[in-house]
């Protein structure tokens, strides 16, 4: 007997600005929340600034590229894996970096108990309504909700300017490293093609039933939306950099009202992502109880990972959080965008073996120069990383194709 996927209702609207919240708060975790803080300590504002706009304008491209939902379809039908692949490991990254963000947090947003356990409280009230909307078909409007919820964080943060401060430490700190042009063309290659393995994009595309009302829900979703999810992150960057050093450099929010309103929007954002991802799993997954258990030690083997960085020694620099933070990285900045260039954009009719080979020799090759590059962060090195990745692509023989192929 086959197993049967959860019963789910139809979403209750085709709202292109509904679905854009959705899309922002989708694409809000553990990167969007946490990456630019470590971008601003090597970089300054101009590692932000290589991060945001590929990220914003790459995701928001999707929403022009596939022209239709039969389009959106079309693709999810020829790469299920992959697809599907994409969730789990964004929810092990998830598991991983939540667990590991609870052991420094707590030094950053300093709260007493009773605001600790009512923003424990929301959380847990969000993750149980969550749940049921979602699956009653109103992920929109509740993204629309939880981004409010995130802006108005964001406004407390400006007229109560306390972590300003910590902000324009970690601004004037020594860089610890150089080269962000070397960061762009990675930058670059993993945003413009990472969303088209997103599965929670898909779902949106295929909701926004005209070709413009794709346009403008990706449009503003990411240049309205997630952009504003960028902002905020820059704006607690200083305190949760200052608490990961634990150097004594610390500049702590010691509002508790504040503090605890950050941590609401990081636990509902990081809420709202795993939610919607495992909602959309359970409809694409090509072998459901095969899937079932990849999931399960992917999710099992982050969690311990997660608890288990604490004691580790670091590396080069870096505590070894953030070097398996880094490490979870190279899947959006190397593999991922690897799969699209060489499995969908210079796919071939012939002779497909070769291409996985090709594919898989190219990323082990770039590898190492990716661990000089963002682990021993010697940025000239990602440049003859990409070089190899790119070029892999472009030696493959037989008729190519230059376009994503739907």
């Amino acid at each position: 007997m086959s197993e049967q996927a959860p019963i789910r209702s139809e979403p209750t609207t085709t709202n292109p600005i509904l679905w854009g919240a959705y899309l922002g708060c989708s694409w809000t975790w553990c990167i969007g929340m946490f990456f630019p803080i470590l971008l601003m300590r090597d970089f300054g504002w101009a590692g932000v600034v290589a991060f945001a706009i590929p990220n914003v304008l790459g995701a928001a491209a999707m929403g022009w590229v596939l022209r239709s939902r039969e389009q959106s379809r079309s693709f999810v039908e020829r790469h299920p894996t992959a697809v599907w692949w994409f969730s789990t490991i964004t929810i092990g990254f998830h598991i991983f970096w939540i667990i590991w963000l609870t052991s420094f947090i707590q030094e950053a947003l300093p709260m007493p108990d009773e605001y600790l356990f009512g923003a424990g409280a929301i959380a847990v009230a969000f993750t149980i309504s969550s749940g049921r909307l979602i699956r009653g078909g109103k992920a929109p409007q509740l993204a629309m909700l939880l981004w409010i919820v995130s802006a108005a964080v964001l406004v407390a943060l400006f007229v109560k300017p306390e972590a300003q401060p910590a902000v324009d430490a970690l601004i004037q700190a020594p860089r610890t490293s150089s080269g962000v042009g070397w960061f762009v063309p990675v930058s670059i290659f993993g945003f413009l093609l990472c969303p088209y393995l997103d599965v929670t994009f898909h779902h949106a595309r295929q909701n926004l039933t005209t070709k413009n009302s794709g346009r403008l829900g990706f449009t503003i979703g990411f240049c309205v939306f997630f952009a504003f999810m960028i902002v905020l992150t820059t704006q607690y960057s200083g305190v949760i950099s200052g608490a990961m050093r634990g150097d004594g450099s610390l500049i702590a929010i010691t509002t508790p009202w504040l503090a605890a309103g950050i941590l609401v929007h990081i636990l509902c954002q990081w809420i709202f992502t795993v939610r919607v991802h495992l909602d959309r799993m359970d409809m694409l997954r090509p072998h459901r109880l095969l899937g079932q258990r990849a999931l399960f030690l992917v999710a099992l083997g982050s969690g311990l990972a997660g608890f288990a960085v604490p004691n580790i020694a670091g590396y080069a620099g870096l505590s070894s959080g953030e070097i398996i933070y880094r490490g979870f990285m190279t899947f959006y900045g190397l593999v991922f965008p690897s799969y699209l260039l060489y499995r969908v954009i210079r796919s071939h009719s012939t002779d497909v073996p070769l291409q996985r080979w090709m594919m898989w020799l190219a990323i082990g090759v770039a590898m190492p120069m990716f661990w000089m590059g963002f682990i021993e962060r010697q940025s000239i090195w990602l440049g003859p990383g990409m070089l190899v990745t790119v070029c892999g692509a472009f030696v493959l023989r037989g008729k190519s194709e230059s376009t994503i192929q739907v």
